[in-house]
């Protein structure tokens, strides 16, 4: 089974990953105007640039940025749109900086480089350019046929796959010319988050980021106050916020319906392994319910390679300081990650519930690795958002456990059938009614709440 993962991919439910660049960005823009600096060999490859592959593609950021603010009538547009526009005016002012440098308008000093140039890295992101346009294209059709609430959630769908697109592309001009995107976000630095490259540019003390501006007053209003050892100006967490998800530790959690049976759904996105740098894309930890399914996504900033027979990945998983082990998950429909779900997440859920962090490593077809360490503070809320949506425990029972609760819901009065230690619909209806009485969630599950309320284990 395939799914698409968030930011580069997952629907929309997951737009928090997708939008988390908007605040950084505005912050590069007061840096955006100056030239970088290249030395004496990059001058060298610049003259051998083509200016006409730079014109076609500055004109075809200006064709989007224009379509963008000519489509933007409300005063204040929304957080996805105020993303794209800044990425794609940073990228435009850059390259038109870029083109006054090959006509010999502006001086190039002989500095060292912020970037080296990877046509490895280019080819792959080439690739999830392409990717990106095709989904935009299609959103685009779709969204013509459509009216009413489904024309809203394809535009949703529209903007964030754009905004995908122009992170791409900042990556793509990175790793094609060197050209360095300045950020001035600062890396996160609490345990858990992910290492920082020795070449990324430095902060620059004249032009704070504004998620910076709490930093005299405390923690910004958002912060969790159970875990006062994050960081919460990273940009998600200000999004998050902005849009009233819940925040539990390193986690945001999303609520809603679904648009084909209004069931529950949600959508918790765990940010420890989050880069305030990396434009190209998003490392995180999701959990979700869609439609009744659960899911536990380890989503990766590169495209990745698969065993092209199976469409899965070798994972290796360490949780806490257990033995590390070998998985295999699915594979994402946009190659950015893999995934287990059903009632394999509904285990491997139940697996890290306590665990205090996860290490993920994922090995492509190639033998190339990438490596994520997850904390997972703040999960216990996100886990059981996701298990009452689905309808599942986050307790791990055996079949006397069950044999148990469903004889302390008889005696209580709610009819589950003989005894038999296993849980079918005659079970979840008892405990519904049972949850029902007690007015707690009517998720049919023996969950946490419902157990102690029972007196299980007591």
């Amino acid at each position: 089974m395939t799914e698409s993962p968030p930011a580069q991919g997952l629907p929309a439910r997951a737009r928090p990953a997708r939008v988390a660049l908007a605040p950084t960005l505005a912050a590069c823009l007061a840096l955006a105007g100056s030239l970088l600096p290249l030395t004496s060999a990059a001058q060298a490859q610049t003259t051998a640039e083509s200016a006409t592959d730079l014109t076609a593609e500055l004109a075809q950021i200006e064709a989007e940025l224009a379509a963008l603010e000519a489509s933007v009538t409300d005063a204040t547009p929304t957080p996805v749109e105020a993303a794209l526009r800044d990425a794609l005016r940073l990228s435009q002012t850059l390259l038109r900086n870029r083109q006054l440098a090959l006509d010999g308008a502006a001086p190039l000093e002989a500095t060292p480089p912020a970037l080296t140039p990877d046509p490895a890295r280019a080819d792959r992101l080439m690739v999830e350019m392409a990717r990106a346009r095709a989904r935009i294209a299609t959103a685009e059709r779709e969204l013509r046929a459509a009216e009413g609430l489904i024309a809203t959630m394809v535009q949703s769908r529209l903007e964030t796959e754009r905004l995908t697109l122009a992170g791409l592309r900042m990556g793509w001009l990175s790793a094609k010319y060197g050209i360095s995107f300045p950020m001035l976000a600062p890396a996160p630095t609490t345990p858990g988050a992910a290492p920082q490259p020795d070449t990324a540019p430095a902060a620059s003390a004249s032009a704070p980021a504004p998620s910076e501006a709490a930093t005299d007053t405390g923690p910004p209003v958002w912060a969790d106050p159970e875990h006062p050892e994050i960081d919460y100006r990273l940009a998600p967490f200000e999004l998050a916020h902005a849009t009233a998800h819940q925040i539990s530790g390193w986690w945001t959690i999303e609520t809603g319906r679904a648009a084909v049976d209004d069931s529950p759904e949600v959508t918790a996105i765990n940010y420890s392994a989050y880069d305030p740098r990396d434009l190209t894309g998003l490392t995180a930890l999701v959990t979700r319910c869609t439609e009744g399914e659960t899911a536990l996504i380890y989503v990766q900033d590169d495209y990745l390679i698969p065993d092209l027979r199976r469409n899965s990945f070798d994972v290796t998983l360490r949780i806490g300081t257990q033995a590390a082990r070998s998985l295999r998950w699915s594979g994402l429909t946009t190659n950015k990650g893999a995934g287990v779900f059903g009632e394999e997440a509904e285990e491997m859920i139940r697996a890290i519930y306590d665990a205090g962090q996860v290490f993920l490593r994922i090995t492509e077809r190639n033998g190339r690795t990438h490596d994520a360490l997850f904390s997972l503070a703040g999960q216990t809320t996100a886990f059981e958002a996701v298990a009452n949506a689905c309808g599942f425990t986050t307790v791990v029972l055996s079949s006397d456990d069950y044999h148990q609760i469903q004889a302390l819901l008889n005696k209580a009065g709610f009819e589950a059938g003989k005894p038999d230690g296993q849980w079918g619909p005659g079970s979840r209806r008892a405990m519904r009614a049972f949850q029902q009485s007690k007015d707690l969630p009517q998720t049919g599950a023996p969950d946490r709440a419902s157990l102690d309320a029972l007196g299980f284990g007591g």
